[in-house]
């Protein structure tokens, strides 16, 4: 039996991004006979949970959230602000349930296969490419990467990380009943950098405890663990509770996207294509955009080059915040802060979403400290 197997397409992870892709791919017009999505596991726990927020209401993916609402909470020592979304909805998905989904359906499609094996590298070979795994070596014109980060961030630049530790609990009393989710609760040691919990209940005895931070580094294990005992205790008063499930992850935070060595036939995806946005780390909805886009240059027969996942003032605006962010002039709690104070939600969860207007862009660059902020941004354009 030959150890190379040619495939039109040939998609690298099966997580949210590659998922997302064969999902929408295999819902399309485009013609093909055959997809592979190669692994190292199988992906069946509920190892991620997804957040965000829109305003549609019937896309596939927001059917399969668990949870949803129409405010969340925002805290720091000084402020304590109830948000109310409308016409946004915060959104909450649980990751197994997505694998779940979109593997059972691709699955009942013949088109597609699936292959757990570790990926060695990558070859370009003329207009193809070849992954080398530990089996077989696998080759296709065309190849989408969410998973073979053998790739580097320029040298020079900010890159931050967004790195976390969350807790699933459980506890006996429904103290989680009417709970609202928390985008960013502040109340907790700084450490000089920007360190905030995040919570989703899950039930009314079930929630997602998280302890999140935006930094150059990510903190040792204790010191997580540390951090989410005492915000459980001193901010939530729950001194008795089980923990039920654990996760934990880095998400890029980086001025400048990854190098791609391998050219225009391999296409990164995800958070390695640039998804995951600088300033916050949010990435569900921005992957769901830049598979929609894929689609439609596919589906116009057209060179399925990397989708941009933000336009171009919106890598700039979130250059700009991590560099002052990389300043220390003004911490990141200080800064989430002000936004939330003196913009109006719906205008903020725009700019965040990067679906606002320039009227609304202005008024968002208009909040902030423009002493700090000027000179970054001045600075900038006359680099690009």
């Amino acid at each position: 039996m030959s150890n190379r197997h040619t495939y039109d397409y040939i998609i690298l992870g099966s997580g949210c991004a590659g998922l997302s892709l064969a999902l929408r791919l295999s819902e399309s017009n485009i013609s093909f006979n055959k997809v592979l999505i190669i692994d190292k596991e199988v992906k069946t726990k509920n190892d991620r949970t997804w957040c965000f927020w829109t305003k549609e209401k019937d896309k596939w993916y927001t059917k399969l959230t668990s949870n949803s609402w129409n405010n969340f909470n925002f805290f720091t020592e000084t402020l304590e602000y109830k948000v109310n979304l409308n016409p946004y909805r915060y959104y909450h998905l649980k990751s197994k349930d997505f694998y779940a989904y979109c593997i059972g359906k691709l699955k009942a499609d013949a088109r597609f296969d699936f292959v757990t094996d570790t990926i060695n590298k990558l070859v370009k070979v003329n207009d193809k490419v070849e992954v080398v795994c530990q089996s077989y070596t696998y080759t296709s014109q065309y190849v989408f990467n969410s998973a073979f980060r053998n790739q580097v961030i320029k040298a020079n630049h900010v890159n931050y990380v967004q790195h976390f530790l969350g807790w699933v609990i459980k506890i006996n009393e429904p103290k989680f009943k009417d709970f609202l989710p928390t985008f960013m609760d502040f109340r907790v040691p700084q450490q000089n950098d920007c360190r905030f919990c995040y919570v989703i209940p899950y039930s009314e005895t079930e929630a997602l405890i998280e302890y999140t931070g935006f930094s150059p580094v990510k903190c040792e294990q204790k010191e997580y663990e540390e951090a989410l005992k005492n915000y459980i205790s001193t901010q939530l008063f729950l001194d008795n509770y089980e923990i039920i499930e654990k996760e934990y992850g880095e998400i890029p935070m980086a001025e400048s996207k990854f190098i791609n060595p391998y050219g225009e036939n391999v296409i990164n995806i995800g958070t390695a294509g640039g998804s995951s946005k600088a300033s916050t780390g949010y990435t569900f909805i921005f992957i769901q955009r830049q598979v929609e886009e894929l689609i439609k240059r596919l589906e116009n027969k057209q060179s399925p080059i990397a989708a941009k996942t933000s336009k171009k003032k919106y890598s700039f605006f979130d250059t700009v915040f991590l560099k002052v962010l990389d300043s220390k002039k003004i911490s990141g709690k200080q800064l989430f802060e002000i936004l939330f104070k003196y913009n109006k939600a719906e205008e903020l969860l725009a700019f965040l979403n990067e679906e606002s207007s320039a009227l609304t862009d202005l008024k968002i660059m208009n909040s902030v400290p423009k002493g700090i902020f000027i000179p970054v941004a001045l600075k900038q354009l006359i680099q690009n």
